[in-house]
């Protein structure tokens, strides 16, 4: 199965993805950055180290395709700061296996938050919006019939909480 491959995969892909981000941040600066733009640079940091170092998976380069290949089985990937809230445009509605990730980038290395779960087009939530475009799935949403591949889950009052480990 595909989280069994990726799960096997993840630590050492997490850790190049940490160090290619180090990398980032010592030519650019990364604080001055906003916070969509940096969830972006995230994602295609994970997607081309996946690509890089595990045996199988390719990163094709349009937006038309998925965000990897591992194989012949499509794989998404969705990034967010650490809220457990992930957004995406029209491509995100497509049904495929997922890797919502969340980050905390306020130390020196990345602390991760990684759920796989497959979703259809229709687990996407529109903004109901006509001037904002995105889509968004919500942790609560996903809970259960997914897996967490690394961090935690709080419960508070009202909403679970992810926690990047």
């Amino acid at each position: 199965m595909i989280i069994d491959y990726i799960r096997v995969h993840l630590p050492s892909v997490l850790s190049e993805a940490n160090n290619r981000l180090k990398v980032f941040k010592s030519v650019v600066h990364y604080n001055h950055l906003s916070t969509k733009l940096r969830s972006e640079i995230i994602s295609n940091i994970l997607e081309a180290t996946f690509s890089d170092i595990v045996p199988t998976v390719r990163s094709p380069f349009t937006d038309g395709e998925p965000d990897l290949w591992v194989g012949d089985v499509p794989l998404e990937i969705k990034t967010a700061k650490t809220v457990g809230v992930w957004r995406g445009g029209e491509y995100s509605k497509r049904e495929s296996d997922y890797l919502l990730v969340s980050y905390d980038d306020s130390g020196e290395d990345m602390k991760w938050f990684v759920f796989f779960v497959n979703l259809k087009k229709g687990d996407w939530v529109s903004s109901g919006s006509t001037s904002y475009y995105a889509t968004t799935i919500e942790l609560d949403q996903v809970l259960g019939r997914g897996e967490i591949l690394v961090g935690s889950v709080v419960k508070k009052r009202v909403k679970n909480h992810l926690v990047c480990g």
